[in-house]
């Protein structure tokens, strides 16, 4: 697709101590075949050898003669996932942001898959998720990625309108992860688009927010974040309030309500000290069937952290396995 076809997109690597990783993650980048593009590169106050693999990697990429143009920035500080994705779009041009993270790896067709299927659809999306393959730490297939969308949202393979940050501009929170609040901006401006073209490896096990083995802490501080990010949804629903319906804003607020609910009583759950208060947070909770994952973690969670810690260790045992053979069959 040449640049009389489609608007420049700005492909986005985000990279925080991601010296193992960044570099594959940096070839995906350079490989995309979709013209006009910029590659944007966000490295947040990085303490490991990442800028120093960014800046060999790009000044080598520029010297081939199809390369598209860089954009590089690094943070004096660290800013935080979202404060480093809204730095990210400040510097970037493109009508159509692609996110990716420095741990994971685009295949080579993304973007033009992602502008093909959003021009095809009237250009009406203002977030579009693709599908992808989970691999572990080391690489190995760990079979499909769930079907990412709005409500099971993962930022690293979705594309943004770039009104979804001239509009809000920056946030309160800007160290909560960037994933909930600019797909809820998204869906206040527009539609969301859903592909399931598997167009990303998505690694598991290298982050907080996707431990094979730890569970109680990374679901912790992503309810965290969560809660925060409710708060950022709530001052972001104010910029567009003179331009939605009365109804519309009173869905969303009750849309936030409830995500808050269900967001303080699994921290509840997560977090009470005696068995009273986390079995306060699960009967705030909406029941769901007997003997469904959700169920078993729960209980794990009930229990005294120790024992609560042993079930939730044989469940992250037996994930890893059904994964793991997943990606050997190819499923």
């Amino acid at each position: 697709m040449d640049s009389t076809e489609g608007p420049l997109v700005s492909f986005c690597v985000m990279c925080y101590n991601q010296e193992r990783y960044i570099g594959e993650a940096l070839e995906g980048a350079f490989a995309q075949t979709y013209r006009p593009l910029e590659i944007v590169i966000s490295d947040d106050a990085s303490t490991d050898r990442s800028w120093d693999i960014i800046s060999e990697a790009v000044e080598k990429y520029l010297m081939r003669p199809d390369a598209a143009e860089v954009v590089l920035n690094r943070n004096v500080s660290n800013c935080g996932d979202l404060g480093n994705w809204l730095k990210l779009c400040s510097v970037a041009k493109g009508k159509l942001l692609v996110k990716a993270d420095g741990d994971d790896v685009s295949l080579p067709e993304r973007t033009e898959r992602i502008v093909a299927a959003w021009m095809a659809d009237g250009c009406r999306a203002t977030v579009i998720s693709n599908g992808g393959f989970l691999m572990g730490p080391r690489g190995e297939r760990m079979g499909r990625m769930w079907q990412v969308n709005a409500k099971f949202a993962a930022g690293a393979v979705m594309t943004f309108d770039r009104a979804t940050f001239d509009v809000f501009g920056g946030a309160a929170y800007p160290r909560i992860l960037d994933d909930e609040p600019f797909v809820r901006r998204a869906l206040m401006l527009g539609p969301e688009l859903v592909l399931p073209d598997r167009l990303v490896r998505y690694r598991l096990g290298t982050g907080l927010s996707s431990s094979l083995w730890r569970v109680r802490a990374p679901l912790r501080r992503a309810r965290g974040d969560l809660l925060l990010a409710l708060e950022q949804s709530r001052v972001d629903l104010e910029v567009v309030r003179k331009d939605i319906s009365e109804a519309d804003y009173a869905a969303w607020l009750a849309r936030l309500d409830a995500d808050r609910e269900r967001a303080e009583a699994e921290v509840q759950m997560l977090d009470g000290d005696t068995f009273a208060v986390r079995l306060a947070g699960y009967r705030r909770l909406a029941r769901v069937p007997l003997l469904s994952v959700w169920q078993f973690l729960r209980c794990a969670f009930l229990l005294p952290k120790p024992l609560g810690d042993c079930l939730l260790f044989a469940y992250a045992i037996v994930r890893y396995a059904r994964r793991r053979a997943k990606g050997l069959l190819g499923i």
